[in-house]
């Protein structure tokens, strides 16, 4: 088993300092091909490049997050857009995802649901309606990427409802911040997003302690099935030095 440990951000100086990123870039604005492509071609062959999808497809257009799109959501759109809809507009924006991941090799791309898109039937039959067409639309593509699931709210508290979903379609595997959930099923790769301490403390800066806890939920999870992977992937402001910091931790117990 392989534990990869990068950041979510982008910069090349980080092309010789961790060995995967996720791309945060992917979900404010859709990125032209050519500068997908200029992505690729930079960094080095083995480097890995995972994204977190367009948010056109997981938060509606209410959300604050929209503030930071360059462009301009026609009207007549709004209201198809985010939580998961499925229809002809955000069906474009999957093409152009599944085309992202194609052009990056990218082995995951993150969903992220709000928490405002909250649990109910109504919801669930969505996600797995939504999840169905994107793993469909990967398959003929040929495209390889994994999707990883993020959901907040209170699905963190419907593990059984999570995981049925990820059964039901083979390329979904649920994405958690380990220091508060385990992902609700484990296959050949977990995919790990690490938020800072209570959860979504961007401020925080993880310590040797939390290196143990995080090596041992690690070894816990290899224990859950066949892991091939495991991608601990830090999302705070020091999320550099403590990426650094792990795999130092790592070495040492290995």
């Amino acid at each position: 088993m392989m534990i990869k440990v990068g950041v979510c951000g982008f910069a090349k100086k980080y092309y010789n300092l961790v060995n995967v990123v996720e791309l945060q870039r992917t979900f404010y604005n859709i990125p032209m091909k050519k500068t997908v492509q200029r992505w690729r071609d930079e960094a080095p062959e083995n480097f890995e490049l995972t994204f977190k999808v367009f948010q056109g497809l997981t938060h509606p257009s209410s959300s604050p997050t929209w503030r930071k799109y360059r462009g301009r959501l026609d009207p007549d759109k709004a209201k198809f857009v985010g939580n998961l809809q499925l229809n002809k507009f955000t069906e474009e924006i999957m093409l152009n995802m599944v085309e992202i991941a194609k052009t990056l090799r990218s082995p995951v791309m993150v969903v992220q649901t709000p928490k405002r898109f909250d649990y109910s039937k109504e919801n669930v039959e969505r996600a797995v309606k939504f999840f169905k067409r994107f793993d469909e639309l990967l398959n003929k593509e040929n495209v390889n990427s994994l999707i990883g699931w993020e959901p907040r709210g209170n699905w963190l508290e419907k593990s059984d409802s999570i995981r049925e979903t990820c059964m039901e379609i083979p390329r979904l595997i649920h994405v958690t911040d380990p220091f508060f959930n385990e992902p609700a099923v484990v296959k050949d790769l977990v995919y790990f997003r690490l938020h800072g301490k209570p959860h979504l403390n961007y401020k925080y800066r993880y310590t040797k302690e939390d290196y143990k806890e995080l090596y041992e939920k690690i070894m816990s999870v290899m224990n859950r099935g066949n892991v091939e992977s495991v991608y601990v992937m830090f999302n705070n402001i020091k999320m550099l030095d403590n990426a650094r910091e792990f795999e130092k931790f790592i070495k040492e117990e290995s």
